[in-house]
């Protein structure tokens, strides 16, 4: 009897067990996802590769900033060729073709009123395959570019996949494919994509079908499967350590991610494939800080790289269920271990078969449990059914026992608990954003913990102070209402599923458990009657003992005896139906409360934290590229939402030292939130620099600068109050700022004026000839030759103002638009340059609509402030950038606004 009375005290729907129970699921799921987030220990076995020769590699790669414009853009293409034609020299199967032929025009990615056109500096590798009906067809493109912007080394973006790249071509080289492996290492993608584009142009194109493109959108850490085309293609990513979510994938699909990726161009081509980037510390990304020092994790973060990389590229080259067409694929991953993939037309079909099967199935379940419950009572000798004990007829114990507005309540407070939970939520947002709108940039721990409290202590203060009800009774109403709750979040997720959306996969686990929890709390209250009918027990001190007569037959004395009745002749055994225990006491029938429990709250909260931790890190520090504060604030709270609803069913049994502890918590939480400076140098506010020097109208024989402008680009309230006053150059000078896509535009007239270096072969500074040489000539009504040069740059552009261009021909260049990317037919009103020879000449011819004057400017981009560097020509110098990176404050760092960091130009008219 003791080891009963010590299980049941154990296991027993108690406030002791109830409580641990919940703090060590939470505590489990969430130390299990943190730790499932951490980079992996790189393994002894490389299998083949070798992280040593790559992470030197890195070190040549990231040696210092290297955008296409620049000469040391020019030294690490002859490094990377260098590499791929020692790691290949003598193999027949291999071809390593260095592309300074293929040039293309296309409209840009991203705006339709934009022209490109490119000359290609891309870096091919052509591995056949040993399956010779895979040589011209079916293989695979391994996508990775060398170029960086102008203010980073470029360590993650995209040097690891630089290096990851000559890895691969070192182990295929070793381990011959089944199909032709094609590598593009391209150039210029920073400027536009523009090294993914020309290779379009390349034969080598015609081969591939699927591709795996590599990329960085941040500072290390676990690189990312951030989208896939089908669900065929994501088989391949049967990697050791996979991560991926498919809310990342529905996020570029929707246009919520501006930034585009070389995989934008390839899906355009018409291939399937896959693209993977590391995607946290955005906070570093396209500043000094993208440089191997100070990369997220160094080592493991490359082999991270490199071993997924090898995984999914070998599975592409060798297994035919990698390829073709197919549903797109819903994916996530569990714990760093695991990859679940289903196709989006199946979970239609399991949302489709849950909101119809599941209603049905629980009715089903309920009336069940109504009957067996209605005859015990009849056959219990002779006594009226007992009404409380079935969920049909609870709203007869309401008219009875509590009245029918307590009765209401029993089943409202769910639902107002809901409302006034999403109501605070808003208010708190609405304190973030009043108070400190950024501190989610810097300390999202602290956002998560202010909003987990708040809404477990108002779920808790609604839910409850409860009726009457028996404990297990109550946690039968809440689970089903959040059964109830769950399928209406399920009918408008198989809405987003059949528009295309699979990001809503958890609420599909969520339904399923739920409905199998409440199929639990009926089934044990079936079987709960069984024994409670059949075998007489006894009460002690409330409680329960098999073996003794019960009911007013069994003992007609004791039958309307209470406690309020006892004396001292009162026997201290009473035999007597237990009456019904007050919201407060404790019930000593040990259930199936710890399986409910187990299912309902692990399944969601596991799926929702891994959301969780992938979306924080990749939402929060887009707040300084413009995205929505509200947005990252809401999205933390729903999240917080969903993990802790899934527990209500068991929070009036959780001890209320948890609710006062957490009293404490959330106001010690916000509190810090709403005063903490929201960066530093750990997790500094991007700026975004340029310069713009006009020089008057191109017509001009003196092409001298006649206003140099510095602007910034930052966020309102911390640009023009903190930043700027800080640079020598601005103070006293009228500062102009603007909106501009959620955030603020600053420029000033600049003393500091920028130098665009000598010119090729020039043997003095004073031999550099002026910043532009550039002439218009109308050809005829509506059509005009621009002859544009420029010193010590291959980057140019036209700009239109006043009419859409319909058609271009650039000199010596393969006529027409790439094919799927022509762009609209009303034209466009800027055609971007860029050419592989440094102090080229364009000359572009271009035709437009009718026969009225032609308007606009021409210009050429710098992008190199680097003087005498080793190994690098003497090149111009920006002194306007040397003093933002001199005196910005120290949590503040400088990134770059466009392709140049400085842009010359003249104006015309013809």
């Amino acid at each position: 009897m003791q080891i009963v009375e010590g299980i049941a005290k154990v296991l027993a729907f108690r406030t002791l067990p109830t409580t641990v129970l919940v703090f060590l699921v939470y505590g489990v799921l969430f130390g299990a996802v943190l730790y499932g987030d951490r980079l992996a220990e790189v393994p002894k076995n490389q299998n083949g590769l070798d992280l040593t020769q790559a992470y030197a590699d890195l070190h040549h790669i990231a040696e210092r900033p290297h955008p296409f414009i620049s000469h040391a853009n020019d030294i690490l293409h002859s490094y990377i060729l260098e590499r791929v034609r020692n790691i290949t020299a003598g193999i027949t199967y291999i071809e390593v073709y260095e592309d300074l032929i293929s040039n293309a025009s296309w409209a840009s990615w991203g705006s339709s009123s934009v022209t490109t056109y490119n000359e290609a500096t891309n870096i091919l590798v052509k591995i056949q395959g040993s399956d010779p009906q895979f040589s011209a067809t079916g293989g695979v493109l391994f996508s990775a570019h060398y170029d960086s912007v102008s203010t980073a080394s470029g360590a993650t973006d995209d040097g690891m996949g630089v290096a990851t790249l000559i890895q691969l071509v070192e182990y295929l080289s070793k381990n011959r494919p089944k199909r032709t492996a094609v590598f593009n290492i391209n150039n210029g993608e920073e400027d536009g994509l523009c090294g993914a584009f020309t290779f379009l142009k390349h034969p080598w194109s015609n081969i591939t079908d699927a591709f795996l493109n590599l990329e960085g959108a941040a500072a290390g850490g676990r690189p990312l499967l951030f989208r896939a085309t089908s669900t065929p293609t994501l088989r391949s990513f049967s990697v050791p350590h996979p991560h991926g979510n498919v809310l990342s994938a529905d996020a570029f699909s929707r246009g919520l991610i501006r930034s585009g990726t070389d995989y934008t161009v390839y899906t355009g081509a018409g291939m399937e494939g896959l693209d993977l980037a590391f995607y946290k510390g955005r906070s570093k990304y396209h500043t000094k800080y993208d440089a191997v020092p100070y990369t997220d994790g160094q080592e493991k973060a490359l082999w991270a790289m490199m071993e997924s990389a090898q995984a999914s590229g070998v599975s592409l080259l060798n297994d035919d269920r990698t390829h073709g067409n197919g549903s797109l694929p819903v994916y996530f991953d569990l714990f760093g271990s695991w990859l679940i993939l289903l196709s989006l037309d199946s979970l239609l079909v399991y949302n489709i078969v849950l909101l119809t099967v599941g209603p049905v199935l629980l009715i089903l379940l309920v009336v069940a449990e109504a009957a067996i419950l209605q005859g015990r009572g009849q056959h219990q000798n002779g006594h009226v059914p007992d009404h409380r004990n079935s969920l049909l007829q609870q709203f007869w114990t309401w008219l009875i026992e509590f009245g029918w507005l307590k009765g209401m309540w029993v089943w409202a407070k769910f639902w107002v608990a809901i409302v006034v939970t999403l109501g605070l939520q808003a208010l708190l947002v609405f304190g973030h954003l009043t108070l400190n709108p950024f501190i989610v940039y810097s300390q999202p721990g602290l956002v998560l913990v202010s909003s987990f409290t708040l809404t477990y202590l108002t779920l808790v203060f609604v839910v409850t102070p409860s009726s009457n009800h028996l404990p297990e009774k109550q946690k039968h109403t809440m689970f089903l209402q959040t059964y109830i709750f769950t399928w209406i979040l399920l009918v408008f997720a198989t809405i987003y599923v059949s528009s295309g959306i699979g990001g809503v996969y958890f609420i599909t686990a969520w339904n399923a458990v739920v409905l199998f929890a409440c199929a639990i709390g009926c089934v044990e209250t079936m079987f709960g009657a069984q024994g409670s009918q059949d075998a007489p027990h006894r009460l002690a001190r409330r409680v329960r003992y098999d073996g003794l007569p019960q009911g007013e037959e069994a003992h007609p004395a004791m039958a309307t005896e209470t406690d309020a009745d006892a004396t001292e002749a009162t026997p201290l055994i009473q035999y007597s139906d237990p009456p019904l225990p007050r919201a407060k006491d404790e019930s000593g029938a040990i259930g199936w409360w710890i399986l409910q429990l187990i299912l309902a709250v692990s399944v969601p909260v596991t799926l929702v934290a891994h959301i969780a931790v992938f979306l924080i890190a990749a939402l929060v520090q887009t707040l300084a590229d413009g995205s929505s504060a509200v947005t990252v604030y809401m999205a933390i709270c729903v999240l917080v939402f969903v993990m802790v609803l899934p527990v209500v069913p068991f929070t009036f049994k959780v001890h209320a030292g948890v609710a006062t502890s957490f009293i404490v918590i959330f106001f010690l939480s916000t509190a810090a939130c709403w005063l903490a400076f929201p960066f530093s140098q750990m997790e500094p506010l991007k700026v975004s620099f340029r310069q713009t020097v006009a020089l008057g109208n191109i017509s001009s024989t003196n092409h001298e600068i006649t206003r140099a402008t510095t602007t910034l680009l930052g966020l309102d309230g911390y640009l023009q109050n903190l930043i700027i006053p800080k640079l020598p150059s601005a103070i006293g000078e009228n500062i102009v700022c603007s909106p501009l896509r959620g955030v603020e535009k600053c420029s000033w007239n600049s003393t500091l004026l920028p130098s665009p270096g000598k010119f090729k072969g020039a043997a003095s500074a004073a031999e550099a000839p002026r910043w532009l040489d550039a002439s218009v000539t109308r050809l005829g009504e509506n059509s005009a030759r621009f002859v544009i040069g420029a010193a010590n740059t291959r980057g140019c552009r036209l700009y239109f103002d006043n009419q859409r261009i319909t058609h271009h021909n650039v000199h010596g260049a393969e006529p027409g638009m790439l094919q799927r990317f022509s762009g609209p037919p009303e034209g466009f009103v800027e055609l971007r340059l860029w050419s592989r020879t440094w102090d080229r000449t364009f000359t572009v011819d271009v035709e437009w609509q009718g026969n009225s004057t032609l308007e606009g400017r021409v210009a050429c981009e710098w992008a190199e402030y680097e003087s005498g560097s080793i190994g690098v020509p003497t090149t111009g110098k920006i002194p306007a950038l040397e003093e933002v990176l001199a005196f910005l404050p120290s949590w503040v760092v400088a990134t770059t606004m466009a392709d140049g960091l400085v842009e010359a130009w003249g104006s015309f008219s013809i």
